[in-house]
C-alpha cells in the first residue's frame, strides 16, 4: 500500500509499554494491529521496558516515519539517548496523562515543547484533548488531529480466565495510581453491600503506586466482597467483562478509556465518574451513566439495579455507538489521513 510518497512504509512504534497490561499497552497493541492493515513493516520499541540496542537502531536509522506513544515519557526517554536524531516525519499520539495531568506542570511543558515543536502531526483521543494542547501550545493549531479511540480485543487462548464473584458484580479497570482514584465510591459501596448482600466490588490492574497499591490489597483482606485481581493479560479482558454486571471508572481524569470502550463493545453497562474524556464516550442516560459525586453514584446505581428495561436500553445504545463512532477500521482510516500528509 503507498502511502503518501512511500510504498509499503518502515514504521517505528514508540510506546512506553507493550508487554505490562495497561493503558498506554492498550492502544499500542490496537495501533500495531491497525498499521497491519496497511501492509507496513512496524517494529515496535517500549522505551520504558526495554534497552536500546544496535538491531533497533539501525531499524530506526531507515524508517520512513516514526509514531510515538505518549508525549511526556517519550521526551524523557529521548535525553537518555542524546545521539538520537529524529530527522524523519514522526507523529505523537497523546496518552491522555500527558496532556490531562503533565501539562499542568511549567517543567513538564517545556519539556513536552521539545519534542511538540518539530513533529508533522499530533493525534489525541478527544476535542477536550486538543483544546488542553493548544492551549498551552497555540502554534500547533494546524497539527493536531482529534482520533477518537477504537477497541481490539485479541482472541482469548487461555483455558483459565478469573472469575467475578457477586451479583451484581461491578469491576473497575484501572492500573493502581492515584490519578485513577479507586476509593472514590468506598463508602458508598460499603452502604449498597449492607442492602445488596451478594454485590461485590473488583479492581483489576497493575500495581503502578506502593501506596495504592498496598490500601488495595489491605482492604482486599479485610471485606470478602472487594477483590483485586492484579494484573490480566488483554486477551482475557473480554472474559473477564461477560462476568461483570457493571463497569466503572472514578478517575480523576482520563484521555479517553479504552476500558470503558471494551466494556460498551462487550454489552455491558458503563457508570463513570464526570470528566472531560468520560463525557466524549458517554451520553449520560443513553449510552452509560456519569457522576459527580459517591452519593449520586448511588442513587443512580439503586434506580439502575431497579428498572430492567433501563439496563437493556443503555446496553443496546452502547453497542449501536460504539459500531459507528469506534470501530478500529474507522480509526484507522483518521490515522491514514495523518500518514498521508506526513509522508508526501
Amino acid at each position: 500500500m503507498k502511502i503518501g510518497s512511500v510504498t509499503k512504509p518502515n514504521i517505528l512504534f514508540f510506546t512506553p509499554f507493550f508487554k505490562q497490561h495497561r493503558g498506554n499497552s492498550t492502544t499500542a497493541l490496537r495501533l500495531v494491529e491497525g498499521l497491519k492493515m496497511w501492509d507496513a513493516t512496524v517494529k515496535v520499541f517500549a522505551y520504558e521496558e526495554e534497552e536500546w540496542n544496535e538491531e533497533i537502531e539501525a531499524f530506526f536509522n531507515e524508517a520512513d516515519l516514526v509514531h510515538v506513544l505518549h508525549l511526556k515519557r517519550f521526551a524523557l526517554w529521548l535525553k537518555t539517548v542524546p545521539h538520537l536524531k529524529l530527522d524523519m516525519p514522526y507523529i505523537l499520539t497523546s496518552g491522555g496523562t500527558d496532556i490531562n495531568e503533565d501539562l499542568k506542570s511549567p517543567e513538564a511543558t517545556c519539556l513536552i515543547e521539545s519534542v511538540v515543536n518539530r513533529s508533522c502531526g499530533i493525534t489525541v483521543f478527544s476535542q477536550d484533548g486538543r483544546q488542553k494542547l493548544l492551549q498551552a501550545y497555540p502554534e500547533l493549531n494546524d497539527r493536531v488531529y482529534v482520533i477518537p479511540q477504537s477497541v481490539w480485543l485479541p482472541k482469548n487462548e487461555a483455558e483459565i480466565v478469573p472469575v467475578l464473584p457477586g451479583k451484581p458484580a461491578l469491576l473497575l479497570p484501572a492500573g493502581l495510581r492515584p490519578v485513577k482514584d479507586v476509593f472514590f465510591l468506598w463508602d458508598e459501596l460499603k452502604e449498597l453491600h449492607d442492602r445488596y448482600p451478594e454485590l461485590t466490588f473488583t479492581i483489576i490492574g497493575a500495581a503502578l503506586d506502593p501506596t495504592v497499591s498496598e490500601e488495595v490489597e489491605t482492604r482486599s483482606r479485610k471485606h470478602s466482597w472487594f477483590h483485586y485481581l492484579k494484573e490480566v493479560p488483554l486477551a482475557q479482558m473480554a472474559a473477564i467483562y461477560q462476568q461483570a454486571d457493571i463497569v466503572l471508572n472514578t478517575s480523576l481524569s482520563e484521555g479517553q478509556s479504552t476500558a470503558l470502550l471494551e466494556a460498551m463493545q462487550v454489552g455491558k453497562i458503563v457508570m463513570a465518574r464526570r470528566n472531560p474524556g468520560n463525557e466524549s464516550i458517554i451520553q449520560p442516560g443513553h449510552t452509560g451513566i456519569l457522576f459527580d459525586s459517591p452519593e449520586e453514584f448511588r442513587l443512580k446505581l439503586e434506580k439502575l439495579l431497579e428498572n430492567r428495561n433501563i439496563q437493556i436500553n443503555l446496553v443496546k445504545h452502547a453497542q449501536t455507538y460504539m459500531n459507528s463512532h469506534h470501530s478500529l477500521e474507522g480509526e484507522m482510516n483518521k490515522f491514514l489521513k495523518v500518514y498521508t500528509h506526513c509522508l508526501s
